[in-house]
């Protein structure tokens, strides 16, 4: 029964999100030097970050027990991302382990590769869980917090990040400030602090945002304020388009059934698990052309076999459950 009322529109939104997450650890080419990574790095993850905060209902959100929201999140994503970071860091950057400092800060200031995830979005929603109640009932407050989260971006994901101390963009990932605008952004969608905009009237940002975002890939004349101002107009046009395309994907899509709908499900596991799979097959450098059919090859087969990894887990679990209702 439960399945039965989870809403899917999330969890194919989610899948697709990952396929084009995974589809871009496949290339062996730089996000500057491959004109399909450099669009795809142009707004994949601030829509993961908006689905994210969209996720949130802050009128529940703020009656929860601070002891139940640790757990529940420790159980969803934290237990497994911890698992998976010691592992990445003993293949991948064994140094870590030097002494327990080294560990920590490496662990949770500055994560390697694709673990930054989560500890960002943990902090995200410890921090709105703090602010839970005024962000409620004051707009003021939301005012002010906005206008922190737009302060973050600007500072630590622009050339003004040049008046940041250098010792806390050496010692702390800067998207842990960065990018909390764009799990901000999906909170004050969700729960109308901001108005829901229509596909039609978003379509046009969106085609501006990848005009402006190829320009600058090809354009010798494009600077640093340019390439900002290109990826943030695809990245709000896309993340805005969220709510229309979580409604438009509560069916399963043609040829594709429960695939997509699995994936997102299983999305944390899969996107912790899978750079341990792209990085011993990384595309060889082989020229764009194969580089792109080797990309779509192994995102393709690392998806399906992700599906009947869960295919036989969620079986697995159905019986335990059903036996443990027999007992």
């Amino acid at each position: 029964m439960r399945n039965a009322l989870h809403d899917p529109g999330p969890d194919q939104l989610k899948g697709i999100l990952l396929v084009l997450v995974v589809f871009g650890h496949t290339f062996w080419q730089g996000v500057g030097d491959s004109w399909t990574k450099w669009m795809i790095y142009g707004f994949h993850m601030p829509m993961f970050l908006f689905l994210s905060g969209y996720m949130i209902s802050m009128a529940r959100f703020d009656s929860r027990p601070w002891g139940d929201l640790l757990r529940h999140y420790w159980k969803r994503m934290l237990a497994a991302w911890l698992v998976v970071s010691v592992l990445w860091l003993a293949l991948q950057k064994p140094d870590a382990f030097a002494d327990v400092q080294t560990f920590l800060e490496v662990l949770l200031l500055r994560p390697d590769f694709h673990l930054w995830y989560v500890p960002m979005l943990f902090l995200s929603v410890l921090l709105l869980r703090l602010l839970g109640r005024p962000l409620t009932s004051s707009p003021a407050a939301r005012v002010a917090l906005g206008g922190a989260a737009v302060a973050g971006a600007l500072l630590f994901q622009t050339p003004l990040k040049d008046l940041v101390p250098t010792v806390v963009l050496e010692n702390v990932d800067a998207r842990y400030a960065g990018y909390f605008l764009w799990v901000l952004l999906g909170v004050a969608v969700r729960n109308r602090w901001f108005p829901r905009i229509g596909l039609w009237w978003l379509a046009p940002l969106v085609v501006v945002g990848l005009v402006a975002r190829s320009w600058v890939y090809t354009s010798d004349a494009a600077g640093p304020w340019r390439s900002v101002v290109a990826f943030t107009l695809l990245s709000l046009g896309a993340s805005l388009c969220v709510p229309a395309l979580r409604d438009a994907l509560r069916a399963p899509l043609p040829l594709i059934g429960d695939g997509l709908r699995t994936v997102g499900r299983h999305s944390l596991y899969v996107y912790l698990l899978h750079p341990f799979v792209t990085d011993a097959l990384h595309t060889p450098e082989v020229g764009w052309a194969r580089s792109l059919l080797l990309g779509v090859a192994v995102t393709v087969a690392l998806l399906v076999a992700s599906c009947l990894v869960a295919g036989v887990l969620e079986r697995v679990g159905a019986r335990r459950r059903q036996y443990a209702g027999y007992a």
